[in-house]
């Protein structure tokens, strides 16, 4: 039995003990004097407060104590088996080509998504895998060959924070397990701004990172092709049934400010040719590539400015050439520095479960 406000039952109590100080300090008729001379005394009744030496009316103070403790209790709201846990544990997996072996993967992941709250697999893309599914997405992992996606870390933090949200309620404190090689490759400029909104510690689970020559890498093309959602048919997007509107989508290392109507969403799962080129500033993809024939189609679900003066700025120009930039990404498999590492996991401690 557990109460939810124990302060309430606390004051009960403290009321209760008034009250049984109270009920033996008893008002009572002083006993008869005969006094030399009667002019001088009040024409009224005589009382006087004393120690009752005999107690009396013991049952009506039983049960006003009784009283005060039920209404004490009721407000105390008491809990035969709590509700919540004491910590939930969100676990993000990275599945991407900076990870050597899926298998060590899958069996490092597995130590710690048994009894998860949430579990989160990521590569240049993240989602929230079902509860009930979680053995089996590792089952499959164990035996893929390995991915030709790079890994980032900002999407599957966003991912997280959204999961932690979704469980707060039914916790006191929330913990998050990485399970990664932590590849520098891994970070982009949101990553330690994302990071920041995660109030608590994130606890590192290191596999081995792939750093041989069987890392696969993605050809570069001399020709780009952009095509955009608005202008006709995509098998990439498909309509929002909610159109929305964001703030900023970043290509590359270059953010433009502008607020795009947000009106296309990924049609479905990425294959493994298909890469996210631009995100919008909540994590979702922005723009895809693929390489196609010999050239790099680059698909673009938003249309640029047309009002404003957004195009006059020079983040615009730099925009439009990371749009048009070859496909093919830089590889950086090395680890990351023992400062980068350190400045991810965070402080030493737990955060509440209002994150």
């Amino acid at each position: 039995m557990t109460f939810l406000f124990p302060g309430f039952l606390l004051a009960a109590g403290l009321v209760s003990l008034g009250v049984v100080v109270l009920h033996f300090l008893v008002t009572q008729q002083p006993r008869s004097e005969l006094l030399p001379t009667v002019r001088f005394v009040p024409d009224m009744a005589a009382r006087s407060t004393s120690v009752a030496i005999r107690p009396s009316d013991l049952w009506l103070l039983l049960l006003r104590v009784l009283m005060i403790m039920l209404i004490g209790a009721a407000f105390a709201q008491p809990q035969r088996k709590p509700k919540h846990q004491r910590v939930t544990r969100l676990v993000m997996v990275d599945a991407s080509r900076a990870v050597a072996d899926m298998a060590e993967l899958s069996d490092s992941a597995r130590q710690y998504t048994t009894g998860a709250g949430a579990v989160i697999l990521f590569d240049s893309t993240a989602h929230v895998v079902p509860l009930a599914a979680v053995d089996d997405s590792l089952r499959a992992i164990a035996s893929r060959p390995r991915s030709v996606r790079r890994g980032l870390f900002s999407p599957a933090l966003i991912a997280t924070l959204r999961a932690g949200a979704r469980v707060r309620e039914g916790t006191d404190s929330l913990d998050l397990v990485v399970v990664s090689p932590f590849a520098n490759e891994e970070r982009d400029a949101a990553t330690e701004t994302i990071r920041a909104l995660w109030p608590g510690r994130i606890v590192p689970v290191h596999v081995t990172l792939a750093t041989d020559s069987a890392v696969v890498k993605q050809a570069s093309s001399r020709h780009v092709v952009v095509q955009w959602a608005d202008s006709g048919a995509s098998p990439f997007w498909t309509t929002r049934p909610n159109p929305d509107t964001m703030g900023a989508v970043r290509a590359g290392d270059v953010v433009l400010v502008y607020s795009f109507p947000r009106r296309w969403r990924l049609s479905g799962p990425m294959d493994s040719t298909t890469h996210v080129y631009a995100r919008w500033v909540d994590g979702e993809p922005a723009a895809v590539e693929r390489i196609q024939n010999g050239d790099c189609v680059r698909s673009v679900a938003f249309s640029l400015p047309t009002v404003g003066d957004a195009i006059l700025r020079p983040t615009f120009v730099r925009f439009l050439d990371a749009l048009k930039a070859p496909c093919g990404t830089s590889h950086d498999v090395s680890p990351m520095s023992p400062e980068l590492l350190a400045a991810l996991q965070g402080p030493a401690h737990s955060p509440p479960r209002r994150v």
